[in-house]
């Protein structure tokens, strides 16, 4: 299970993921758990779309707390891959 440590760390992952129109992340996360390899490597790449996203649109038109969220987020996905055994599909991606 992700351990969010706020709500608003998730309800920002599915508001990026509804505007960049990925269903998949969305069920992913609203079911707080990956359960494949596929679905690792889905999530990490989306999290740096979510990061690109973030630059030209950001969560709640406000700058400080995106990138307040942003960083809790991350602390909360690594950590969660980490935990998870998805620690190299996390890589593959943070890498790039």
């Amino acid at each position: 299970m992700i351990d969010w440590k706020l709500s608003e760390e998730k309800e920002m992952v599915i508001f990026y993921a509804g505007l960049l129109n990925d269903e998949e992340t969305i069920k992913i996360i609203e079911r707080n758990e990956i359960v494949n390899t596929q679905e690792a490597l889905h999530v990490a790449e989306f999290f740096w779309k979510m990061v690109e996203k973030s630059n030209e649109f950001q969560y709640k038109d406000n700058a400080i707390e995106c990138e307040f969220l942003l960083e809790k987020v991350i602390n909360t996905l690594m950590a969660y891959f980490r935990r998870a055994g998805y620690e190299s599909e996390w890589e593959a991606f943070a890498d790039l």
